[in-house]
């Protein structure tokens, strides 16, 4: 597998010592495969160490990155069928469980806000969920994924109604958003006042850069009014294809892309720095005559 690639963009310094005013962020790009809850958790710690080590508070993993999503190179996807190839009984956990204790060892001991997915199970229905730990080891937010994409998890997964995670820290607003979610989630993640969402992906599709360089800031962004940390999963090796792997990036409220990795396989963290900036004084509406204006 690719070795760690380090990625750090500032708009506003040179990276190194961060200023007072600026959060770092991290977005973690890695594969997971498919029933692998050991092999994917060591995976994950390690990268995450790194983006601690590189003066990283808010790190974030891709979608399912705890048991893997689905395997595209095979088309093989979770069943709910328990003589399956891929029971999802088998791997599915409880939130709080084995896998959020040992991620919330991981953000108590390197004193970071964790955002990282995985496959629940609550009374016999499992959700492709994400939970966002503190640097306390307490689970500051939990989001079942409420939009489902056909070919990958609405077999086996039930659509997520919980109330739309947004919760306070010291560095402004964080909600949470997955992948297909960006079809209903972004305005209202805005009428609760995100600063910055933590976006667990696992894309599949065209357009592949182009879709989070511009597309994706243009429609789910810019519109809303939020910093957005995007962390995509990656193929294991150069010979596994998809459409869709790679470039997770750090995208500004404005649209402006501060990092991305050029990379669709192995794995890489990318980090930048973004400002400190709280909408708590602004109305939602506020912000959007604000997005028109300077659109104008």
């Amino acid at each position: 597998m690719k070795r760690c690639i380090v990625i750090m963009m500032s708009t506003t310094m040179a990276l190194g010592a961060m200023a007072a005013d600026t959060v770092r962020v991290a977005a973690i790009q890695c594969p997971s495969v498919m029933g692998r809850t050991e092999d994917n958790l060591r995976t994950i710690t390690g990268l995450a160490r790194k983006a601690a080590a590189q003066g990283a508070k808010i790190v974030v993993m891709p979608e399912c990155a705890v048991q893997g999503y689905l395997d595209p190179t095979t088309w093989s996807t979770w069943s709910k069928q328990p003589d399956a190839d891929n029971p999802v009984q088998h791997v599915a956990e409880p939130v709080p469980g084995p896998a959020t204790r040992t991620l919330a060892h991981l953000a108590d001991e390197l004193g970071i806000y964790l955002c990282a997915g995985l496959i629940e199970v609550e009374s016999n229905a499992f959700f492709n969920a994400q939970v966002l730990i503190g640097p306390d080891g307490a689970i500051r937010a939990h989001h079942r994924k409420k939009s489902l994409w056909t070919p990958g998890d609405s077999t086996w997964c039930t659509p997520g109604a919980l109330p739309v995670q947004v919760v306070d820290t010291e560095f402004g607003r964080l909600g949470l958003m997955i992948c297909y979610d960006f079809h209903s989630m972004p305005p209202l993640l805005a009428k609760r006042k995100a600063d910055i969402v933590l976006y667990s992906v696992g894309w599949y599709g065209p357009n592949e850069k182009t879709w989070f360089s511009n597309l994706f800031p243009r429609r789910a962004v810019i519109p809303h009014g939020f910093d957005i940390v995007v962390a995509n999963w990656a193929s294991p090796t150069e010979e596994q294809t998809w459409p869709g792997r790679g470039h997770s990036c750090v995208i500004t409220r404005e649209g402006e892309v501060l990092a991305m990795t050029e990379d669709v396989h192995g794995t890489a963290v990318v980090i930048a720095d973004l400002e400190i900036e709280t909408r708590q004084n602004n109305s939602v509406e506020d912000i959007g005559a604000d997005r028109a204006e300077s659109s104008r």
